[in-house]
């Protein structure tokens, strides 16, 4: 679940700078860009998720 969630917002910020970047450039906004740049960004994230299990980074002791 929250993979779709990390999908979603690095969809939706992706999207929103690139359309911003474009506007500034005045050239025209590529939705198929913004959006794959996206999926990349949340492919990037889920190998950071792993390689940090992987490490034992995410096991770290809590302070009771």
């Amino acid at each position: 679940m929250r993979y779709l969630v990390t999908l979603f917002w690095a969809i939706l910020l992706s999207n929103t700078a690139i359309f911003i970047i474009s506007a500034v450039d005045g050239v025209p906004f590529n939705a198929v860009l913004a959006t794959a740049f996206g999926v990349v960004i949340t492919i990037f994230i889920v190998l950071l998720d792993v390689v940090n299990q992987d490490m034992g980074i995410s096991d770290v002791a809590q302070e009771k």
